[in-house]
């Protein structure tokens, strides 16, 4: 095992970011907090995945439970789960005891975790088994962990598979990112939403298998070694024997013994970007590089060895601010072999030019291959510590974070479904995300994850128009569709989109029903949606909830009803009833649609009889969120209307805070109730309360979910599930 602190990362371009946060202050938990959550698209059942998150919070290291989002601090204590003992190695602590700081993905509420302000944070994701992990304590020496360390055949973790996401959440935003610098062991996928319309996606774009195929069938011989059969993981280059002490060991020697003699009688200039022009001539054994525009300088204390150049290691990653930029931008372009040897010396190299990367031997081929666009979406990912030179790493910075997924398993397999389906390039390929009956601004598009001029094919479902808009808020030329089109380059709206309208294409009436305007439930209860149009959605919905609502049917006649739902969850069901569950109208199977959040439609065809009465939604399964959903005549121009059910103002609502609740339940207008009952999760009650006071004491409860009913003065019933902790 290795130690883990600050100083300790998985690589020296950890320190930048870490940077950040001394930059901005150190008293990070001030960030807001941003909801984590975990999307299993993997092979492996959510019993399988564990989760752990570590950090540094106000310069003590922590770990947050992913179960509570309660966070600790490091302790010897924690160390409580027997490890494997592998040739007599009992581990740090001498007695084979390794941190309790594990979660299984299905013991994680809703598959959330909320993270914190926090710097060097690792969110641990292993498979099959728990990583074994030793916590030294919060501060002092030692302080901080011991990780997983592969190079050690007596490791507890040799043989289990896992995955990092890396993030730094600071008062200057959030910044997250997957991994490919020591190893490749599972594909995993990256979302972020922000205030301003703001998203991005980072991630791998096909299966395990396949991306461990692709390795074998096209590596070079000197990086075949990389992929290890036994584990079915591919390793960076210098985590391997060929190229520490084999055949590979000086396979960057020769390009830097030329960079080194050449820049002896004449300068080496290159653009650094955002850092400025510099240039620097090597004297003796140190490259020394002057910044043109104010003189800073930044050095290279000697000849990297292969090992350096590869890992951002050694003299590659050592003295001030000025020298790490240098030693950043020059360990970039030696692994992409970006500096031009055939150039004059003096003339100024653009080492920002993405398609000169990777084309003239010695390279790091293991780089080439996850920045393939088949592979890595967009060509973005982290293969090694200073991929983000010229932003081509898998880093999301957002500023004014809302909300992240982590996607296990990558995005392979996951596909887009809705009224519409935006795709960014021609013959409906490159990302795709479903849109639902509604009207879209630019910043709406955007907050889906859809950016300005990029949409150029379409697929539209039948009985649904689009109009696409070349300006924000419905202005400029337009284009209206009702069928598929895949390409709008004939139609002169290719990359022209900045705003769209999605509206029926039939002659008949519809109703939108909003999923949180029922009249009576059972077991669910309404939380912010981040869908089209915001409001509230219905979730936490179980198996055996259900909801009811009440309609007018002017006409009997046959009807398509289309549902809303999110789910990170495959194969759940939702049935449409009458009649107290007596009449069973249809049932619908809801897909995995990515996430809790990620919206999708679903739809059945139903007969309804006219008249006035309440339909219900059911379910036998639960594990999904709903929108709402629409009504439209199939047969007939029938006009419907949703009965007008007596709903609390908005100035006198009455409201529970906080939840999850420890102690007491906080409760907003409490004069306006009559009573207040608790009943427990198999529906006995446990609590009633006539005319509450403002506060409610729940710490006799024992942890878990309640349901909490609200008789009011004035008639309205009301009905909130809580965490209890």
């Amino acid at each position: 095992m290795k130690t883990r602190s600050l100083s300790g990362s998985l690589c020296a371009r950890a320190a930048l970011l870490f940077i950040v946060v001394i930059l901005t202050g150190s008293k990070v938990q001030a960030q807001t907090t941003v909801p984590f959550t975990l999307y299993n698209n993997s092979a492996y059942a959510d019993g399988n995945v564990y989760v752990a998150v570590v950090g540094i919070i106000n310069d003590n290291h922590v770990w947050i439970d992913p179960k509570t989002g309660a966070v600790n601090l490091m302790n010897v204590s924690n160390n409580t789960v027997p490890g494997p003992v592998i040739n007599g190695n009992q581990g740090p602590g001498g007695n084979g005891r390794y941190a309790n700081c594990f979660a299984k993905l299905s013991e994680i509420p809703n598959k959330v975790i909320n993270i914190p302000g926090i710097a060097g944070c690792r969110i641990l994701i292993s498979f099959n088994s728990q990583l074994y992990l030793y916590f030294f304590g919060a501060s002092g020496s030692p302080s901080g962990y011991a990780a997983p360390n592969l190079a050690n055949p007596t490791d507890p973790n040799q043989g289990i598979r896992f995955e990092t996401i890396e993030l730094t959440n600071a008062s200057n935003g959030l910044w997250v990112n997957t991994t490919r610098v020591d190893s490749y062991q599972y594909p995993m996928g990256l979302e972020v939403w922000g205030n301003g319309g703001f998203y991005q996606k980072v991630g791998e774009l096909l299966p395990h298998s396949q991306i461990l195929s692709q390795w074998q069938s096209t590596a070079p011989a000197d990086f075949a070694g990389c992929y290890d059969a036994a584990n079915g993981i591919i390793k960076f280059p210098s985590k391997t024997a060929a190229f520490q002490s084999g055949a590979q060991a000086n396979y960057f020697g020769s390009y830097i013994d030329a960079i080194w003699s050449k820049y002896q009688n004449g300068n080496l200039v290159f653009n650094a970007g955002d850092a400025g022009t510099w240039s620097g001539r090597v004297s003796g054994n140190v490259f020394t590089f002057t910044r043109t525009s104010d003189g800073q300088v930044g050095t290279i204390s000697r000849k990297p060895t292969n090992l350096e150049a590869m890992e951002g290691s050694g003299v590659m990653a050592t003295g001030g601010q000025w020298d790490k930029v240098v030693q950043a931008q020059i360990c970039a372009a030696i692994n992409r072999h970006a500096i031009d040897l055939t150039l004059a010396t003096g003339a100024t190299q653009d080492f920002s030019s993405a398609s000169k990367y990777y084309q003239t031997s010695p390279y790091n081929w293991y780089c080439k291959f996850w920045h393939r666009s088949d592979i890595s979406l967009n060509s973005l990912t982290y293969a090694f510590c200073y991929d983000d030179v010229f932003n081509h790493s898998s880093t999301i910075n957002a500023t004014s974070p809302l909300r992240t997924t982590i996607t296990i398993g990558g995005f392979s397999g996951i596909t887009a479904s809705g009224a519409a389906i935006a795709y960014k390039d021609c013959n409906y390929t490159g990302y795709a995300v479903g849109l639902s009956p509604g009207t879209y601004t630019l910043s709406q598009l955007n907050a889906l994850g859809i950016l300005n001029d990029d949409i150029s094919s379409i697929k539209v479902t039948s009985g649904y128009k689009v109009t696409l808009y070349k300006h924000d808020n419905f202005g400029g030329s337009t284009l209206v569709l009702t069928a598929d089109d895949n390409c709008l380059v004939d139609n002169n709206m290719n990359d022209s989109t900045s705003s769209l309208k999605i509206e029926s294409n039939t002659n008949t009436s519809s109703i939108v029903v909003q999923a949180e305007d029922y009249n009576y439930m059972s077991g669910v209860a309404t939380e912010a949606t981040t869908d089209a149009g915001g409001g509230l959605d219905v979730g936490w919905i179980e198996a055996g909830d259900w909801m009811s609502y009440n309609v007018t049917i002017p006409a009997t006649g046959t009807y398509r009803v289309d549902y809303r739902v999110a789910s990170p969850n495959a194969n759940t069901t939702l049935r449409l009833e009458k009649d107290a569950g007596a009449t069973q109208l249809g049932t619908v199977t809801i897909p995995n649609t990515g996430g809790w959040q990620n919206w999708g439609n679903v739809s059945h065809t139903v007969t309804l009889p006219a008249g006035t009465y309440s339909i219900g939604i059911a379910t036998a399964t639960g594990g999904f969120n709903l929108n709402y959903l629409t009504i439209t005549g199939v047969a007939s121009a029938a006009r419907m209307a949703v009965q007008t059910v007596k709903t609390e103002d908005g100035n006198t609502a009455v409201t529970l805070s906080p939840n999850p609740v420890t102690e007491q339940l906080h409760l907003r207008n409490n004069d306006k109730v009559r009573a207040l009952s608790i009943y427990d999760i198999s529906g006995h009650q446990v609590m009633k309360v006539k005319s509450p006071g403002n506060t409610i004491s729940v710490s006799s409860l024992t942890p878990g979910v309640y349901i909490i009913t609200i008789d009011r003065k004035d008639g309205v019933q009301k009905q909130v599930k809580i965490l209890k902790q």
